[in-house]
């Protein structure tokens, strides 16, 4: 049994459930956070009382630097994106849980981190994304891979944000989204698509040295839901003035009007030299996007562990087979289990990383499928559609 705020809760095993909740949503940045949070309360609850990892955030946040940093952000975040802080108390509101606690959380190994850079981090990496584009067609695939006990403890927000005159003089603008969120977490950081014709997915990368007080990686891909084309998705990771706290890579496919589409990986890390990201672009053509969660262009020491030592097994696991011209190609790789240490697709019980979801992003059939199960050997088990309703805009 654990306790969260006097409730016990019983950790039960339940195995991988086929399920892929998903909830539509409008209204402001609050209204839609307390709607989230209301829907998926007992979800939130369940996840932030039996996440171990949170217990070590809060012991990190009692001392002096952890609070430092806390408060530091925060601070900062109120200022550049006061709209996502409201999201997130609508979130905790809804849920009826501790702000705080979701706070620490979209921290992650900013706060884990702050007395010991050296710590060997227990990061959520794991996943493998894959894109490619044939003369009629674009496919993103991805392996939403997390710590075991997000298994089971995630949705999908499809959102229609309707900024408050308030929210609009901070910055704010209209967004329409859809993306796969970790309970109580902000859509972003993960997978999905925004209607300017966006879809994207993310990989954990590990800097060595972080950036407390910046602007956390979860506050940056929230904003990228926003972004109206690749421009302005560039200057939104850049994120002049504070840049980004800890490291990750962005893979994109970006279609426009006339049906062009354009698929880009970008790496981002804090830069210590500068109140600005490090990035690194690259711009696909012919080739493949391939990606796990190790540094491949931007010269950044990374930190030292098993999430390093799995993407470069599943790099090699990945170029083993002949270059992906089909979307049942790449889903034969993002199903590959023959490395029984490092596999793409982990579904092993005691594993400590578990591959939660795939997604597969299919542009000619405008759809997103969603699997729980290896996608080369298993029906999705949701279909959604992707809606470009934006673009003229």
């Amino acid at each position: 049994m654990k306790e969260l705020n006097g409730t016990a809760f019983t950790v039960k095993e339940i195995g991988r459930r086929r399920s892929v909740p998903v909830v539509y949503l409008q209204g402001s940045h609050y209204e839609v956070g307390f709607d989230v949070g209301r829907n998926f309360g007992s979800l939130i609850k369940n996840f932030i009382a039996t996440f171990d990892d949170l217990r070590d955030f809060e012991k990190q946040y009692q001392t002096r630097k952890g609070r430092e940093a806390y408060d530091m952000t925060l601070l900062n975040m109120k200022q550049k994106y006061p709209h996502y802080v409201k999201e997130m108390q609508g979130i905790a509101d809804g849920a009826n849980v501790s702000f705080h606690q979701l706070f620490l959380l979209h921290l992650d190994d900013i706060i884990e981190t702050i007395n010991d850079r050296s710590l060997a981090r227990n990061d959520t990496g794991g996943c493998t994304s894959l894109a490619i584009k044939t003369q009629d067609n674009g496919i993103l695939g991805h392996t939403e891979d997390a710590l075991t006990p997000t298994l089971n403890h995630w949705y999908i927000m499809s959102a229609h944000i309707i900024p408050t005159p308030e929210d609009r003089e901070q910055g704010a603008v209209e967004e329409r989204f859809a993306s796969l969120c970790y309970a109580g977490q902000f859509p972003g950081y993960t997978s999905g698509y925004n209607e300017h014709g966006l879809v994207f997915s993310i990989n954990t990368l590990s800097p060595a040295v972080l950036k407390p007080g910046a602007t956390p990686r979860t506050f940056i891909t929230r904003a990228l839901l926003a972004s109206k084309n690749y421009a302005d998705a560039e200057r939104i990771l850049i994120d002049e003035g504070l840049g980004a706290a800890n490291g990750f890579s962005l893979n994109m496919i970006w279609s426009d009007i006339k049906g062009n589409r354009n698929i880009y990986n970008v790496e981002v890390s804090p830069n210590l030299s500068a109140d600005r990201s490090a990035i690194n672009v690259h711009h696909y053509n012919k080739d493949v996007l391939m990606h796990c969660n190790r540094y491949l262009r931007l010269p950044v020491n990374e930190s030292d562990g098993r999430m390093i030592d799995s993407s470069t097994e599943r790099m090699k696991t990945i170029k083993s087979y002949p270059t992906p011209q089909t979307k049942e190609d790449i889903a034969k790789i993002l199903s590959d289990t023959t490395n029984k240490r490092f596999p793409i697709f982990e579904q092993e019980p005691d594993s400590d990383v578990q591959t939660i979801a795939a997604s597969m992003f299919d542009l000619n059939e405008m759809t997103w499928s969603l699997y729980i199960n290896k996608p080369s050997e298993s029906e999705p088990v949701a279909i959604l559609p992707l809606r470009f309703s934006m673009l003229k805009q």
